[in-house]
């Protein structure tokens, strides 16, 4: 059985998933499974992910490709982590990369000896690009959690805690990572951070809708108890205020 099982979501991703298929060619660890979650991409997505398959074979990991229709990004995470293997799991997404040692560390900080591997999650930081240029590097604590939103495609998961606590939920428009974290860490799921960068984020993905993003984490820090019921509301009409005035510029 694998160590680690590593997931990945595409859809007509032909001319992004390369970037995160070479990165995990490159990783100095190799005890891992590759599951790719395909939501019947129109492109060659899948032609060009088979063409590595060679390459993870010689490398010893297993690739699995499912290619069915999905509710969006997060039900394809789900049915990657249902087929998942691995003691430890990750999600990287299809315009994203992991640094090579990425898999390494995350494993040894897994495995130290003082991590409770049946109730973790393990984080690093982040580094941000946009038009192709370093944009900034994300260094947000589990300290922070009731004030932003982790960097989620650093994240690995013991897979314990998806069996105990449940994966993704549909309901959540753009932010479904960061309600699984608030759920898992208010359930007293530890948040194990290693002070290196883990993955590279891509902007311009699904969450970047400004109004859809924020209406998803006003609701999470409610639904948590980060805000109160007055200033969750106070949050909720300035929003929609900036809808308004957003249409009625764009309009005129």
């Amino acid at each position: 059985m694998p160590k680690i099982s590593i997931i990945t979501p595409t859809y007509n991703s032909e001319n992004t998933i390369q970037g995160t298929i070479e990165a995990l060619l490159r990783q100095t660890f190799s005890d891992f499974e590759y599951i790719i979650i395909d939501g019947l991409s129109k492109d060659g997505t899948i032609e060009k992910i088979k063409s590595y398959i060679p390459r993870f074979q010689a490398k010893g990991v297993d690739v699995r490709i499912i290619s069915e229709a999905d509710k969006g990004v997060y039900d394809a995470m789900n049915k990657g982590i249902s087929l998942a293997k691995g003691e430890l799991i990750g999600i990287t997404n299809s315009d994203d990369w992991y640094e090579d040692n990425a898999l390494e560390m995350m494993w040894n900080k897994f495995s130290d000896g003082k991590t409770n591997r049946s109730n973790c999650m393990i984080y690093g930081i982040e580094r941000v690009w946009k038009d192709d240029k370093i944009f900034n590097v994300q260094r947000r604590g589990a300290a922070y959690i009731s004030e932003s939103v982790l960097p989620h495609s650093t994240f690995f998961v013991a897979k314990a805690v998806y069996e105990k606590f449940g994966a993704f939920d549909l309901s959540v428009k753009v932010l479904a990572d960061y309600d699984f974290i608030c759920r898992c860490a208010s359930q007293g799921v530890e948040l194990q951070e290693v002070d290196v960068v883990i993955s590279n984020f891509r902007l311009g993905g699904i969450s970047s809708s400004y109004f859809d993003f924020y209406a998803d984490y006003y609701r999470i820090k409610h639904k948590y108890g980060f805000i109160d019921d007055k200033k969750y509301k106070e949050l909720k009409f300035v929003l929609r205020v900036k809808k308004i005035i957003n249409k009625f510029i764009k309009r005129w």
